[in-house]
């Protein structure tokens, strides 16, 4: 009996010794289950935070270097941040407006739009790394674009306009007589073709492309006061320079004696007038060859602001996608901010002129002035003086 009863008692000993084991097991699996989840979760965090990093938008205000920031954005980096200041309220409020499709792309914040924007424009590299570098994919690059844009066309009366009061003619004359004596000029005509894809279904065949012809006036500064654009749907159709400032807005206003006697000076392809005066195509005496050494010499910052517009911009040398609207508002945006570079005195392009630099309408074909009478007055008033 007494065998028997010790025997069942090291039965129950050994069980309560495998239930204990037991537990311990299960303890230790739950520490284990647990470590494992901690591990998961870290490892999770580490790969959101890896994908943060690497989609990281630049900030160049203060990742760039001066140099650096000045060769991608073509601006000083005062100049954006005053840039900023100007544009980021309008597009804070179209932002807050925005909704559907427009929520993804109103992601970006309004400073990394603005710059993103000048980049893409001054084409110092390919749209697609532009677009890299400030972590948005193309298409949101060429929406922001045409968002930027439209925000700063608004602003256009205010940078991009003829002088109205006297004391602004009076200096805008002044400039230009200060290089080569030619009194009354209050401004010069340029113009530059671009060419615009045209925008139309996969299954279409494919038409040709349109030409948007851009005509400036600037003045002796490199600031361009007057800005006219014309497209053309067919390639048949092409206009000359003659025709486009025919047609714009600034003969209307001379017509109207708006300006009182003061002059626009335009080279060859246009056609001479009581108000336009170009060179004279054969300079027989004297006075007419000083005439034409004078309107060279006060004609030439007209090519320079051209120039300088273009290197500043070098998407004025790429075909323009979009629709027409878009195009418009993105010269005029490029011309406010080419404005406001002159006016704010910014250092990023060094103006010098090209000596060897010809004509930008070489392949336009001399058209012969359709009213010589006023400049021929013109030079027997002003020029015969040099020769005595």
């Amino acid at each position: 009996m007494d065998l028997e009863i010790l025997e069942h008692f090291q039965n129950d000993l050994h069980d309560i010794k495998v239930f204990e084991d037991f537990l311990k097991v299960n303890s230790l699996n739950r520490h284990v289950n647990c470590s494992k989840r901690f591990v998961n979760l870290g490892v999770i965090r580490a790969k959101r935070g890896f994908k943060n990093r690497k989609r990281r938008r630049l900030n160049p205000l203060v990742d760039l270097t001066e140099e650096e920031f000045q060769h991608s954005y073509r601006f000083s980096k005062d100049s954006i941040r005053r840039l900023l200041e100007m544009v980021k309220d309008d597009l804070e409020i179209e932002q807050q407006q925005c909704s559907g499709m427009a929520k993804r792309e109103s992601q970006v914040p309004v400073e990394k739009q603005i710059m993103a924007a000048v980049r893409y424009w001054g084409r110092t590299e390919h749209p697609e790394i532009t677009a890299q570098v400030h972590g948005i994919t193309v298409g949101t690059l060429m929406k922001i674009s045409k968002r930027v844009a439209e925000a700063l066309s608004y602003k256009a009366s205010r940078y991009i306009r003829m002088p109205c009061l006297l004391a602004e003619k009076e200096k805008v004359t002044k400039g230009f007589y200060d290089l080569a004596h030619m009194p009354q000029v209050i401004g010069a005509v340029t113009h530059l073709n671009i060419r615009c894809k045209r925008q139309g279904a996969a299954n279409q065949e494919q038409k040709p492309d349109d030409i948007l012809y851009i005509q400036i006036v600037s003045d002796a500064n490199f600031k361009i006061r007057d800005l006219d654009c014309h497209t053309v749907k067919s390639a048949s159709s092409i206009k000359s320079p003659a025709d486009i400032f025919a047609q714009s807005r600034i003969k209307e206003r001379f017509e109207q004696n708006e300006f009182r006697g003061r002059l626009l000076l335009g080279d060859s392809v246009l056609k001479c007038s009581s108000y336009l005066f170009t060179p004279i195509t054969y300079a027989v005496t004297l006075a007419e060859q000083a005439f034409n050494s004078s309107l060279r010499l006060t004609y030439e910052p007209a090519r320079r602001c051209l120039n300088l517009w273009q290197q500043r911009f070098g998407i004025l040398n790429c075909e323009f996608t979009g629709s027409h609207t878009t195009v418009r508002h993105i010269i005029v945006a490029l011309v406010l901010l080419h404005n406001m570079a002159i006016e704010w005195e910014d250092t990023a392009l060094v103006k010098k002129a090209d000596e060897d630099e010809t004509s930008m309408h070489s392949s336009h074909e001399r058209v012969k002035c359709a009213d010589e009478r006023s400049r021929a007055e013109f030079i027997k008033n002003h020029f015969n003086n040099f020769i005595s």
